[in-house]
């Protein structure tokens, strides 16, 4: 047998394994290699984690309240009465032989649940009907005095403010008994809201409030309200705070033992347990090297990482597509991997190590890399 024929099947496996890569094989997502490329098209940013990268990624699952929201001080609740307020007044008047002594004996009348009406008047006997709108008691009580200067004997009066109609927020969603729940007058948070309506119906981690205010809205994860005094804000009076069920998941595909879309059963998980509940990294198959981590990240964490703005951000309305890329080869990166915590629509993409292509490619033939090393001895 001469050396060109040794050769030939040598030859014709290689040419075998030129033309499948030349027509792909099958795969289970992109290689390492492609990710790289793809990033320098402006398709999204590609980040290599380092221990600096790890720290921006760390907590911050879920959304907070917008800075208005979160600057707003807490203050008393409005001293103005509305329309639909109910007060008691009470009228006392001093000496023998007043307006009141006569009907009651005891110089004091007591006229219970007085409304203000929707043209903000409410009507007294012997006073006729006052302006009671965007008024405080104290104004009340006043004019109610003038009102009965000359009938009554030094007459004084007090106004309690008896149903709260306006000094309200209203709880809805998923929560134990929803309703409107008046304020007290040194001012609410929200956790004194919740706790009022019962608290919320869903674990906290995949509980979202929202709170409206004159028009204009914002979200907050229920975890983050309970674990950052911050983010349980101030409520005023007409908010209209909604609890919300959102079951938090990610996905973890690729080279790992066992690919699945894995839903929160608690409130942070980091990178590292995220593998962990897959059974980790393929050992056949996967390159530790390249396990990435794919999300929309807000422009503002890109560049406290000192990501330069691109042009193309400005396309990406629901955050900057992000690639970020942990080498888990490195020990430095087990660190890291306990440091980055795993968002709601996360996806983790371990890609395949290159010999896996090349056991691919000789599976096709019926070889193996034992048979392509014994047919290249042969051919020498």
């Amino acid at each position: 047998m001469t050396r060109t024929v040794a050769r030939r099947p040598f030859a014709m496996a290689l040419a075998g394994l030129g033309l499948l890569a030349s027509c792909g094989l099958p795969t289970q997502g992109p290689s390492a290699d492609e990710i790289v490329a793809q990033a320098s098209t402006d398709s999204y940013e590609l980040i290599d984690v380092t221990e600096n990268v790890a720290q921006q990624l760390r907590g911050n699952r879920t959304p907070g309240f917008s800075s208005v929201f979160r600057t707003a001080p807490r203050l008393a609740n409005r001293t103005q009465l509305g329309i639909g307020d109910v007060i008691t007044v009470r009228i006392f008047e001093a000496g023998d032989g007043g307006l009141f002594q006569a009907r009651n004996g005891d110089g004091a009348v007591l006229i219970p649940n007085v409304v203000v009406e929707p043209d903000g008047l409410i009507t007294l006997p012997y006073t006729g009907e006052i302006m009671a709108r965007g008024r405080s008691v104290s104004d009340i009580e006043a004019q109610i005095v003038t009102a009965l200067q000359g009938k009554a004997i030094e007459p004084q009066a007090v106004v309690t403010l008896s149903e709260d109609a306006n000094n309200t927020v209203t709880v809805m969603g998923e929560v134990a008994r929803p309703a409107r729940v008046p304020l007290s007058p040194r001012g609410y948070r929200l956790s004194e809201a919740m706790v009022a309506v019962g608290g919320a119906r869903h674990p906290s981690y995949e509980t979202f409030v929202t709170v409206t205010r004159q028009g204009k809205s914002s979200t907050a994860g229920l975890d983050r309200i309970l674990n950052e005094p911050e983010q349980n804000i101030a409520l005023r009076a007409g908010d209209l705070i909604t609890f919300t069920r959102r079951q938090a998941s990610y996905t973890i595909m690729g080279s790992v033992a066992r690919p699945a879309d894995i839903p929160f059963n608690e409130a942070e998980i980091t990178l590292l347990e995220a593998i962990g509940k897959s059974s980790g990294l393929d050992d056949g198959r996967a390159d530790p090297s390249s396990v990435f981590l794919l999300r929309r990240e807000s422009s503002e964490t890109l560049q406290t990482m000192g990501i330069a703005a691109k042009p193309w951000w400005s396309r990406a309305s629901h955050g900057v597509p992000t690639v970020y890329r942990v080498d888990m080869s490195q020990p430095s990166s087990l660190f890291n991997a306990t440091a980055i915590h795993i968002r709601n629509g996360d996806v983790i993409y371990a890609a395949n190590a290159g010999a896996v292509e090349l056991r691919k490619a000789l599976g096709m033939f019926g070889l193996t890399v034992n048979t392509l090393s014994d047919t290249r001895r042969l051919s020498e």
